[in-house]
């Protein structure tokens, strides 16, 4: 494998929950990259009760271009993210951070030259490239065009609140729609290249650009949901160029994380919708930050 042409130091940093093959596929795809010397991977074990975050440290601990991070508790996806990609940033001081699911995997042998050759073109902050869900056959990046205004948030928060407090009288509809969502189409527009969307946060890609400015990738923090929409606001008020771009392609085998939670559909589908209103506060109120942060003029 030849390195990097300009010698740029990239890291991956994957969450972990449970299922090790997936992280073991996503492990495998990024180590046959083109650039593999200058190619640095960091899992972030998330307090995975089936103690395969040990196993990963086992199976990877003499590796020197790797680092596993076994977690007490699970924080979710922001916070897990963050401690991940905040080693990676003192270890190795990385020109580019690529925060990704384990159950996603890498098919473009030229992945990591694409990245830089695309950033020489298009000087981004935040890239995300087409994600292509095989099972379900659709492509699901960008999420949207721009991130959720305050009419928006303030309905997904009164719906959700109503909603669990009737849960166990409405859950048959909410089964119904969510299930509907899985089998959704494809995100509108996902051939072209787009410029300052919403990304889906599956995979995202990261410059010293937007390093620089942040301590931490995702913040304000939320245990899951409303990642993406948080960090496309952020990027709007602060002038970042975000980008997708669709030359740019990884395989998502989606949920193989959560086909090993045991529990309830019921309690699973409660256990999503809390954390939607939760996170949607969360937005609610950095979407207030900004607006006010407009209103006196500052960045």
């Amino acid at each position: 494998m030849k390195d990097l042409e300009t010698g740029k130091k990239i890291c991956f940093v994957i969450l972990h929950y449970n299922a090790i093959e997936a992280t073991r596929k996503c492990i495998k795809s990024i180590m046959g990259l083109e650039g593999a010397k200058n190619i640095y991977i960091v899992v972030v074990d998330n307090a995975s009760p089936n103690q395969t975050g040990r196993i990963l440290w086992e199976d990877y601990r003499e590796n020197e271009n790797m680092a596993v991070i076994i977690k007490e508790s699970n924080d979710g996806f922001s916070v897990g993210n963050n401690e991940g990609c905040d080693y990676a940033r003192r270890r190795w001081d990385p020109d580019f951070l690529v925060v990704t699911n384990n159950d996603i995997e890498f098919v473009q042998k030229d992945f990591a030259i694409r990245i830089q050759k695309e950033y020489a073109e298009n000087t981004f902050a935040v890239m995300g490239p087409d994600i292509y869900n095989p099972v379900r056959k659709i492509h699901q990046s960008p999420i949207a065009d721009k991130p959720p205004d305050k009419k928006r948030v303030n309905r997904t928060i009164f719906l959700n609140g109503m909603m669990l407090g009737v849960y166990p009288i409405i859950y048959p509809f909410m089964k119904a729609y969510f299930r509907r969502q899985e089998h959704g189409t494809s995100a509108q527009g996902y051939q072209e290249y787009k410029e300052n969307v919403c990304l889906m946060g599956a995979c995202l890609i990261y410059s010293r650009e937007y390093m620089d400015m942040r301590d931490k990738i995702f913040d304000p923090e939320t245990v899951f949901y409303y990642e993406e929409n948080i960090q496309s606001l952020w990027c709007i008020h602060h002038k970042k160029k975000t980008i997708y771009q669709p030359k740019l392609t990884v395989m998502h085998f989606e949920g193989e994380a959560t086909k090993t939670v045991s529990g309830q559909e019921k309690d699973r589908i409660r256990f999503r919708m809390k954390n939607i209103l939760k996170a949607a506060k969360v937005y609610k109120r950095f979407l207030a930050e900004i607006e006010h942060e407009k209103e006196i003029g500052a960045d």
